[in-house]
């Protein structure tokens, strides 16, 4: 059973076997933020706001385009240079259907808003409303878009600049002739003066736009990010402070075991051995507050080796380490989240299994690395699965844009898979 890809993939059962599926996505270190939540913050907020708002202009602008095309050959046709007329319609009518296609492809890289074609579009958008008819023009609504671009996506002076020059230009088309005449009812007549005000008030209403935005847009970006550092201190509070307390609870069973048969409950290399994990615990908060634990150079299957040959001396369980093939460059995020999901699968076997043997194997190929964690323990019943510590390999098996597979059955051991795609790397890069 494939978990979907969202942050949290929820636990499901399916022949004996848990999946996860990766994120779409893979995250990048950033500076000014803890290590791997540059896109956690970026990514689900800023990039896909921004992408939204290019596809809600593309939308609105065909959708009013084709209205306005609609109105003016079917129920209001003009008479005023036709063939120039259809000749902008055209051309308008081709560039929009490019930027429907352009904005809803996945594949296409997201460019920005540039002034030249917000001018152009303005110079276009007021040449079909002169030849359709003025303030009677139905490319009214359509003119906005240009206005909704500059104000979403430009500066202030900008977007206000862009809806003042329309503004006035389309109410300047009925002002200007009578501007002669002393006694000017004309401008009263059909409400001209009223569509003038009232186009002119839309226009810079519009520029206003983006505050409302911007602050639906933070209050969003602040719960989220409020949400995500809730599952980060979870995460590492489980790597770190729960792992050690979990061995320091193993400890003191073994020591209450040796109390009930008459032996000293605790010798000097239990309490050179406990003082060892507390120090380790110690220096891992440490590098992760520093923002160190997920820089290291070192090979992904070097530092796995580290960590078995670790878990083995704490554990006095035995472990077979293999390796095969080359890993070749992985990104230190990626490294991260598969070794913290492999220090997370020992754990547990130390915990629940029982085991005579366990072996840690990293399989290369230029296809994809696997990570397999196995044991000939106690195993479990997929369906009596539950803990944080489920749930948190999961998070960073997709944060690593991996898969994780669990399979197990009573009394014939477990087996934990982590798949990294190498695939993921191409198409994210």
């Amino acid at each position: 059973m494939k978990f979907p890809a969202n942050f949290i993939p929820p636990l499901r059962r399916s022949g004996g076997a848990l999946k996860s599926v990766p994120l779409p996505f893979r995250w990048h270190r950033s500076p000014v933020t803890p290590p791997g939540d540059r896109r956690a913050l970026e990514t689900p907020s800023l990039e896909r706001y921004v992408s939204g708002v290019y596809q809600s202009l593309a939308v609105f602008r065909l959708v009013t385009f084709a209205m306005g095309t609609g109105l003016v050959f079917l129920l209001n046709p003009s008479d005023q240079q036709p063939i120039f007329l259809g000749m902008v319609i055209i051309l308008v009518g081709s560039y929009n259907v490019y930027s429907i296609l352009w904005r809803f492809n996945p594949a296409r890289p997201r460019t920005v808003a540039h002034p030249i074609s917000l001018g152009v579009d303005v110079l276009l958008s007021y040449t079909l409303i002169l030849l359709t008819g003025g303030l009677d023009s139905p490319f009214l609504i359509y003119s906005l878009s240009s206005i909704l671009t500059a104000s979403l996506l430009m500066n202030l002076g900008f977007a206000v600049a862009m809806a003042g020059i329309l503004a006035v230009a389309v109410s300047g088309v009925h002002v200007l002739p009578g501007l002669g005449i002393s006694n000017l009812p004309w401008i009263l007549s059909r409400n001209y003066l009223v569509l003038a005000l009232l186009y002119s008030a839309v226009c810079l209403l519009i520029v206003n736009l983006p505050f409302l935005a911007n602050l639906n847009w933070q209050r969003r970006v602040r719960s989220e990010s409020m949400a995500w550092e809730r599952q980060r201190l979870r995460r590492d509070v489980h790597d770190n402070v729960a792992q050690t307390l979990a061995f320091l609870s193993l400890k003191m069973k073994l020591a209450e075991q040796r109390v009930s048969r008459g032996k000293t409950p605790i010798t000097q290399r239990d309490v050179s051995e406990i003082g060892s994990v507390v120090e380790r615990a110690y220096l891992a908060v440490r590098d992760y507050l520093d923002g160190t634990d997920v820089e290291s150079d070192e090979p992904l299957g070097v530092r796995l080796a580290a960590v078995a040959e670790q878990w083995s001396r704490d554990t006095g369980l035995p472990v077979r380490i293999s390796t095969t093939g080359e890993e070749g460059d992985l990104e230190p995020q990626v490294k991260f989240q598969l070794l913290q999901v492999t220090r997370e699968a020992l754990a547990n076997v130390a915990k629940h299994a029982n085991p005579t043997n366990v072996w840690v194997e990293m399989e290369c190929s230029k296809e994809d690395i696997k990570i397999r964690v196995r044991d000939d323990g106690r195993g479990f019943a997929i369906s009596g699965l539950r803990g944080h510590g489920i749930g948190i390999m999961n998070e960073r098996t997709a944060m690593a844009g991996a898969t994780l597979d669990i399979n197990s059955t009573p009394g014939e051991g477990t087996e934990v898979v982590v798949a990294y795609s190498r695939r993921v790397e191409q198409e994210v890069s």
